[in-house]
């Protein structure tokens, strides 16, 4: 019973798929890529070989949707709770509730979001850039290891870059034209990604952070001619209204809890604790100061993004951590090359901004390369956007 409602998820995610391909005919060759390759390792992986990460918080994750979902399914509805450590959980109780225990159900959802992935990433990079280069990065996620892999296991990595591109899309989108339909998409892609891991919620204070800033400026200038415009007005309450609650204490967010619980002692403590297992970093990317936590910061965003390096193998699967690590090096010099071009467009340099505080906040919770590439491949797709037009052509490209 259990296979039979997991390979009738499969059939379903297969037929939203030629759903969408059937109305994007331009991406269905990409789209079709990336469904036979991820339903190629869902099955490799649930009935043959162990597939990397795999095992500890997949597993938890779906065990404890099994033991959320004995009530019934208003019993799940009923006992909801915005916790990021255990939404996805509550996420796959809800269809556990109504047709049973299926882990080959539990992954097709990431299945689902996976392929949703890939047009979505398709349909944000057209809007930044042109259609051909909206297909190359369509081509990078349908074909990128680490997305390829969170796709088919019970891990938050791809709900994560769902709500994420939706915030993007908002973000770039407000730019044009200051719209609060968009602002409102991008918080709430921002909020979206934060249900899975709290530390996302950065993406909407820089965000709105840059809005109010803006808005304000717009205001003043109303003001000036004796007008006040409402919709930067609002623009510039969302932004203050939030942050006020935020240093005030009024308001405690998952993983950076409460302004007043963020100092350098518990940062230290975050560094120590993280830097554990066969797979740490090495001893002296630890900080015992302010001063060493400022100046080794780079050095951690670049072990965050790099790691493991040749130096660090020990085992044969590390070897598989180093190629991400080789694609995520490549992805950055074209970014870096392509800095031109993002520094003229207002919100490319806000996806650039996000990106760079995510980079800060996560170096200082991860200190294992291992976990350091599960947690990256969060926001491989704001790379990927920003490097997209620069990305090499090959094979599968061309019609």
């Amino acid at each position: 019973m259990a296979d039979l409602l997991g390979f009738t998820s499969i059939l379903i995610v297969a037929l939203f798929t030629l759903i969408i391909s059937f109305y994007n005919p331009s991406i269905q060759k990409i789209l079709f890529v990336a469904l036979v390759i991820r339903i190629f390792f869902l099955l490799l992986g649930h009935y043959l070989i162990s597939l990397p990460d795999s095992t500890a918080d997949a597993e938890t994750y779906e065990r404890m949707a099994w033991m959320i979902s004995q009530g019934g399914f208003f019993s799940v509805l009923y006992d909801f709770e915005i916790s990021n450590n255990q939404f996805i959980s509550w996420l796959i109780a809800i269809p556990y509730s109504l047709f049973g225990r299926s882990l080959l159900m539990a992954k097709s959802i990431s299945l689902f979001f996976g392929i949703c992935n890939v047009y979505l990433g398709w349909k944000v990079a057209k809007r930044i850039w042109d259609s051909n280069t909206a297909k190359k990065a369509a081509w990078i996620i349908a074909l990128f290891p680490s997305l390829i892999l969170y796709s088919v296991l019970v891990m938050r990595e791809v709900y994560v870059c769902f709500f994420l591109l939706i915030a993007l899309y908002g973000v770039f989108s407000w730019f044009q034209n200051y719209n609060l339909k968009y602002f409102l998409i991008s918080i709430l892609g921002f909020i979206g990604a934060t249900f899975f891991h709290g530390a996302m919620i950065l993406g909407a204070f820089v965000f709105s952070g840059i809005a109010g800033i803006i808005s304000f400026r717009y205001t003043l200038k109303s003001l000036s001619n004796l007008k006040i415009n409402p919709k930067y007005l609002i623009f510039f309450l969302i932004f203050v209204i939030p942050s006020w609650l935020f240093f005030a204490n009024k308001i405690e967010l998952p993983k950076l809890t409460n302004f007043s619980s963020i100092h350098t002692d518990t940062l230290l403590r975050r560094i120590d604790v993280s830097n554990r297992g066969e797979a740490s970093y090495p001893e002296w990317t630890k900080s015992n100061s302010l001063v060493e936590l400022i100046y080794k910061m780079p050095v951690r965003i670049t072990y965050f993004l790099f790691a493991p390096f040749p130096w660090d193998i020990t085992k044969s699967q590390h070897l598989i951590g180093m190629f991400d690590a080789f694609l995520y090096m490549y992805l950055i010099f074209l970014v870096i090359l392509n800095r031109k071009v993002i520094w003229k467009n207002p919100s490319l340099k806000i996806f650039l901004l996000i990106l760079l505080f995510y980079l800060i906040i996560f170096s200082f919770g991860v200190g294992n390369f291992g976990t350091s590439v599960r947690h990256r491949s969060k926001f491989v797709i704001i790379l990927i956007l920003l490097a997209a037009p620069l990305i090499k052509k090959f094979i599968l490209f061309r019609k």
